[in-house]
């Protein structure tokens, strides 16, 4: 069975649950938390990073898009990927993912989780801490333009790249599904992102995700509900 040390509000994590549970792949998971670097841990991936995976060989494979490509790679197999079509929607899909794992990411993501969950676990002395709450304004902000783009990719196209579910839905729905834990998506503002995450928040694949909880945080009713 295939190990996966994951942290549950890193985006990169929750987006290989979400494919390794699409992909029918048995999966145990190992809570990491990064900003520990234990020894352990960064044996397996000096850079300090999640996720990180050990598959049934024993053989350990780091970091978002290699592990990406790897489940990818035993899905062709039965041409089941979640990278498809031609060159050009291949490229669209990875286009995509980029756009909000990089940018995204840079802009939203990081801003919130740093703000509101690293620095519950960080020591003071080492920049932990209360959130800074004017950050996390820019941050949701920042928001606003990102969820128009989704609004427009989900109101053109099926799903995001085209007209099947595909590794940019996961990637979107990872990120969202982090800050929507933290009720920082300002859904009354995006129906038409919301009406898109519906549909994938009632996959399968997404359960197990709606059951994380952490002692420290309240989560609010609408998370784990399919209508919200």
């Amino acid at each position: 069975m295939i190990k996966l040390y994951h942290f549950p509000l890193c985006p990169f994590s929750r987006r290989i649950r979400l494919l390794l549970s699409e992909a029918n792949l048995d999966f145990e998971l190992l809570d990491e938390i990064p900003w520990d670097r234990r020894p352990e841990f960064l044996a397996l991936n000096p850079a300090g990073t999640l996720p990180v995976i050990i598959d049934e060989n024993d053989k350990n494979i780091s970091g978002i898009y290699s592990i990406t490509e790897y489940i990818e790679e035993i899905l062709s197999l039965n041409k089941s990927n979640f990278i498809f079509g031609d060159i050009y929607n291949k490229s669209e899909i990875r286009r995509i993912m980029e756009w909000f794992d990089v940018k995204f990411n840079a802009e939203v993501t990081q801003l919130i989780l740093k703000e509101m969950v690293n620095k519950f676990y960080i020591n003071k002395s080492d920049g932990g801490g209360s959130p800074n709450m004017e950050i996390i304004r820019i941050a949701q902000e920042n928001m606003i333009y990102h969820l128009d783009y989704i609004s427009y990719l989900s109101e053109s196209r099926g799903w995001l790249a085209g007209d099947r579910i595909s590794e940019a839905d996961f990637a979107v729905a990872a990120h969202l599904s982090c800050l929507d834990y933290l009720n920082k998506v300002p859904w009354d503002k995006a129906d038409s992102v919301k009406n898109w995450y519906a549909r994938i928040k009632s996959r399968p694949s997404f359960s197990n995700l709606l059951k994380d909880e952490f002692s420290c945080f309240i989560i609010l009713a609408h998370y784990s509900f399919l209508d919200f």
